[in-house]
């Protein structure tokens, strides 16, 4: 039975010894490329767009401010789309907004008072989708100046006093706006 038990001894012995002269296997470099799992890449989440009043009409004209200053007898009455940073916004409802771009910069009214954009909308980029109206058209009262015993005071003495100039000469009625 000794020769039985020396054999029974030596295999499991030259298996460790085995096992130790091997030491840790070098990772296969072609296996290292290869990653199973796809790599997250971060991706900016696009900024929330805010949709006022009407909706867009998908066929109105593009329009820079500078261009329709250049040209408003052709824009005028007509609706187009325009875009800007808003500059100033009513204090009281959001009834009206300056914005401007790189050549001009406009008055917004809110068509009719349907929709008001937030007051703190200043900074904001916004798509206006609206028409040119002529500067010396009336101004509608948004009643707030009234109700105050503010007597004079409407929309443009606010917004020129904001601005600490007169109103830009360009005015446009917003039928929507799209603040991006």
């Amino acid at each position: 039975m000794k020769p039985m038990r020396r054999g029974v001894l030596i295999l499991p012995l030259s298996l460790v010894a085995l096992a130790c002269q091997m030491g840790p296997r070098e990772p296969d470099p072609a296996q290292a490329t290869k990653d199973p799992t796809p790599a997250k890449v971060a991706t900016p989440e696009a900024p929330k767009v805010e949709r006022l009043g009407a909706t867009f009409d998908a066929a109105a004209t593009q329009a820079s401010l500078g261009d329709v200053a250049k040209d408003a007898k052709s824009y005028a009455g007509k609706t187009f789309v325009t875009t800007g940073t808003i500059t100033a916004v009513c204090q009281h409802r959001g009834c009206w907004m300056e914005i401007k771009d790189d050549a001009s910069e406009a008055h917004v009214k809110m068509a009719g008072h349907a929709f008001f954009v937030p007051r703190s909308a200043k900074g904001r980029k916004a798509r206006v989708y609206g028409a040119l109206v002529p500067s010396n058209a009336p101004e509608p009262s948004c009643g707030e100046h009234a109700a105050r015993g503010e007597k004079g005071q409407g929309c443009k003495a606010e917004a020129e006093a904001q601005l600490g100039h007169p109103l830009a000469k360009l005015e446009l009625e917003a039928r929507g706006v799209e603040l991006l």
